[in-house]
């Protein structure tokens, strides 16, 4: 079978086809994502054989892929088993919102379906009466009203159950400057050995300012600053506002606005390329969708979602890959952003080491990764000696090289000096393993030089503390 599937897989190529949107669940099909090329796309958006999506709110996430796919001069292929319930139904949600109304989009289905050689064998589509009236009475859900959230938790009543337990905790608020003071630490001392190769260097034991930006000493960069600006519109929207978070970018792209040193140092390639076509476009969600594009620098402001949707872990987890796809939509690094997403949520939880590394389906859909963000999650930076790990492959052997040594710590020091002298992307594995660490072993487990040597040191604590009270809100579903 594997050769049948890498021959239909190149028909598919050589037609042209360059994204895959599998609607099929885990398990019903042999699985054949290992057989699309990098430069391709692959979605898995399991819907039920034979049924519509359980949430209006899946079928709009397929349809804005599926969008954005397009809007990249992609040509999709959408399928599931046999090609006509689910397939037929998401490609007659997509002709609705194209502009026709639920009627004429099943007409238009049935009159290119009429086209397909199987019309044959089944003359209409979609299959079930229900599917049918799925597309009939289509529309995109609104995005959900934003509330305001109190910068101090409500009083809890006798009678009911916070989701959030952890955060009444004494140790709440040492975890929670610990991961934020931890991303500006790691980033901060990274700033002598990023871009650069091991042994072209000696090795870094404190902070030291200079770089490739010459920053002073104890000064963060993009890392950091991209985290504190997502906070910021967190805060001032009272929830996740794309276009916000996009504008409040532009402004630290061009005034160095919530930077260390007042100017927009570190800013990438793909962040600037993001940022524009976001304007040119007026469309937020302007992240690369190339599987090549593996842009690292969204594992580091995951911190910031992470905090502010505390008190559901799932939604957090949500959010931060939301929040990354203004400037990467890669699946492989969304499901990085998703896997770090969930342990950075047990860390802030007081988790242990074991609970943090492997959290479960409680927080994320483990069967819907991509085969080597699974790895991960089954350990396989466990197998890595500290010379082995990797700070300069993709976005998988940066996490794993963060986690590796998280894994290997026993204080938050030694494991960020490790990262730190990786070199490469050192900033953005140290940023991980700052966020990880730091929320893991607390503020006070920073040393005291590092912190108090911090530019900024008040704008990082005061960021930390807001998204701490925002953490404490439960917020309705």
């Amino acid at each position: 079978m594997p050769a049948e599937t890498e021959q239909r897989m190149e028909a598919f190529l050589v037609a042209g086809f360059d994204c895959f949107v599998d609607l099929t669940a885990p398990g019903e099909r042999d699985s054949y994502d290992q057989w699309v090329p990098r430069t391709s796309l692959y979605l898995r958006k399991p819907i039920p054989d034979h049924d519509v999506p359980r949430l209006p709110d899946h079928m709009a996430e397929i349809l804005v892929e599926i969008e954005a796919a397009l809007r990249e001069g992609r040509q999709v292929y959408v399928h599931c088993r046999a090609g006509i319930g689910r397939t037929g139904t998401v490609v007659g949600c997509y002709l609705v919102n194209s502009g026709l109304e639920g009627d004429a989009a099943l007409v238009e289905l049935n009159r290119l379906w009429a086209e397909n050689e199987r019309s044959r064998y089944w003359e209409e589509v979609p299959e079930t009466p229900a599917q049918k009236e799925f597309v009939r009475t289509w529309r995109q859900p609104p995005p959900p009203p934003l509330k305001a959230a109190p910068l101090l938790p409500p009083p809890v009543s006798r009678s009911s159950e916070p989701r959030l337990a952890t955060t009444a905790q004494s140790g709440a608020r040492e975890r929670f400057l610990g991961s934020f003071i931890g991303l500006a630490v790691g980033d901060a001392l990274a700033a002598a050995t990023q871009f650069r190769k091991p042994g072209t260097f000696s090795p870094v034991g404190d902070l030291l300012g200079g770089g490739p930006f010459a920053v002073p000493r104890g000064a963060w960069t993009d890392d950091t600053a991209m985290a504190l600006v997502l906070a910021e519109s967190l805060h001032h929207s009272a929830g996740f506002d794309a276009n916000d978070q996009v504008a409040r970018y532009g402004r630290w792209q061009k005034e160095g606005y919530l930077s260390a040193t007042g100017e927009c140092s570190g800013i990438t390639a793909s962040v600037s390329r993001a940022l524009a076509t976001a304007k040119y476009r007026r469309q937020p969600f302007a992240g690369s969708h190339d599987p090549a594009h593996e842009d690292k620098e969204v594992l580091s402001r995951v911190v910031a979602t992470v905090m502010y949707f505390f008190a559901d872990g799932r939604e957090a987890v949500r959010q931060s890959v939301e929040a990354a796809r203004i400037t990467n939509q890669a699946p492989l690094v969304l499901d990085c952003v998703r896997l770090f997403a969930a342990m950075l949520h047990q860390a802030l939880a007081g988790r242990d080491k074991a609970s943090i590394l492997k959290p479960g389906s409680e927080l994320l859909d483990i069967e819907s990764l991509k085969a080597p963000v699974r790895t991960v999650l089954e350990g396989a930076y466990l197998r890595n000696a500290p010379s082995t790990s990797k700070s300069s492959g993709g976005v998988v052997e940066l996490l794993e090289a963060a986690l590796s040594a998280f894994d290997r710590s026993r204080d938050f020091r030694g494991g960020v000096l490790e990262v730190v002298n990786l070199g490469h992307d050192s900033d953005i594995a140290a940023a991980v393993y700052g966020q990880l660490a730091g929320a893991f072993y607390g503020v006070n487990a920073i040393p005291g030089t590092w912190r108090n040597s911090l530019m900024r040191k008040d704008l990082l604590e005061e960021t930390a503390g807001r998204l701490l009270a925002s953490a404490m809100v439960e917020r309705p579903d």
